[in-house]
């Protein structure tokens, strides 16, 4: 898929490197998902194979910068029910609040809103993660509540957190 600055393709192998330095490997970015951080570019390695090997309900795309190919994300969509995909994604902190990740989720919007049993496409992020509950509402996803004690984010120790919860509706 092709936006304006950003090129969402398939993750390969030889993007580990720099989604490790990027992301895996950078504790800020690290601090509201629900995955650790990476203790070396190997476990990346790990990641983006287990990320090849998925379903048809399941895909993950690297954020691709089009002007140079460099790799600056990931973003991805899981079907948990007939009707309903859950999105999310994250780019290395350089990239931060210049818009490319809701570029890379408005292309997957746009792609889910061309499958006829799509109805409702939602995401969660951490209560305490400001900017992207910001960006969910500046891509039209509203706030439809907090799930406590939801998800576990390794960052913030072992106990599960709360999560706001974010949907749109696509038809």
């Amino acid at each position: 898929m092709t936006g304006p600055r950003l090129l969402l393709r398939a993750p390969v192998l030889d993007d580990a490197d720099a989604l490790f330095e990027r992301i895996g490997s950078d504790v800020e970015v690290m601090r509201y998902l629900v995955s650790a951080v990476h203790p070396d570019v190997l476990h990346t390695r790990r990641v983006i194979t287990e990320k090849l090997n998925t379903s048809a309900d399941s895909r993950t795309w690297a954020i691709a910068l089009q002007s140079t190919g460099d790799v600056i994300g990931l973003t991805s969509y899981q079907r948990h029910a007939p009707h309903s995909a859950e999105v999310g994604g994250c780019v290395g902190r350089r990239w931060w609040g210049a818009g490319y990740l809701p570029e890379a989720l408005n292309l997957q919007l746009a792609a889910l809103a061309d499958d006829p049993e799509v109805y409702r496409v939602w995401a969660t992020c951490h209560v305490d993660n400001t900017p992207a509950a910001r960006m969910m509402v500046h891509i039209g996803f509203v706030l439809e509540g907090r799930l406590a004690r939801e998800a576990v984010y390794p960052a913030m120790g072992p106990e599960p957190c709360d999560s706001l919860l974010y949907a749109k509706i696509l038809r």
